[in-house]
C-alpha cells in the first residue's frame, strides 16, 4: 500500500514531442564496442551540423555540433528519440567531446554495435 502511494504523489512526467513515449535518460555511459567512425551525413538549412547530446534524445543537453561532412569516433548505439524514422543514437567521440548522435545524421547509420 506505501507503494501505491508514492507513486500516486509523485512528480508529474515530462511532456516530449510524442506522448506515447517517455523522455529519454540523458548522460548514459556507452561501451567502447565499435572501432569505426562515421561522417556527419543529411546536412539540413540553417544548421552547422548534428547536434551531439548528453543522451540519446532532444531533451538531453546540447554538448556541440558536428560540422557537416566531419568524422566522429564511434562506440556503439543504442534507442531513443526518433528523427526522420530513425530511432537509434551513436555514443561517439568528435572534438574532445564524448556524447550521442542521432543516427539519421551519421553515414552508414552509425554504430553496428549496441550498447
Amino acid at each position: 500500500m506505501l507503494a501505491s502511494f508514492a507513486v500516486a504523489t509523485a512528480s508529474p512526467a515530462v511532456a516530449t514531442a510524442s506522448p506515447a513515449v517517455a523522455a529519454v535518460t540523458c548522460g548514459p555511459s556507452a561501451p567502447d564496442y565499435d572501432p569505426g567512425s562515421a561522417q556527419a551525413v543529411n546536412q539540413v538549412s540553417g544548421y552547422s551540423g548534428p547536434a551531439m547530446r548528453t543522451g540519446p534524445g532532444g531533451n538531453c543537453q546540447l554538448l556541440t555540433r558536428v560540422p557537416w561532412g566531419n568524422w566522429v569516433t564511434l562506440n556503439c548505439y543504442r534507442f531513443g528519440d526518433t528523427v526522420n524514422g530513425v530511432s537509434t543514437w551513436s555514443a561517439a567521440h568528435y572534438g574532445g567531446y564524448f556524447g550521442w548522435v542521432s543516427d539519421y545524421y551519421l553515414s552508414g547509420r552509425g554504430s553496428n554495435y549496441a550498447c
